[in-house]
């Protein structure tokens, strides 16, 4: 993996792990506060496509992301 090849990665994995942060939030507040099946659904899709996408980012590290849900 070249210099900037690897800051560049290492950016947009910082990137992608914000966003999945601020959809695991959206989730949880409208699983708390009885919302929409459609919309949480939405927001765990869009969560699950990051995550699959960190998943290959990681593969150059030898990592592997796993989604786990928390007890709420």
């Amino acid at each position: 993996m070249e210099p900037i090849d690897k800051e560049a990665k290492v950016a947009r994995i910082s990137d992608i792990i914000e966003q999945i942060e601020e959809l695991n939030k959206m989730i949880d507040f409208h699983r708390g506060h009885q919302g929409d099946v459609s919309t949480i659904s939405q927001y765990e899709y869009m969560r699950d496509e990051f995550v699959k996408e960190l998943n290959e980012m990681m593969k150059d590290f030898k990592l592997d992301v796993r989604l786990t849900e928390h007890a709420a």
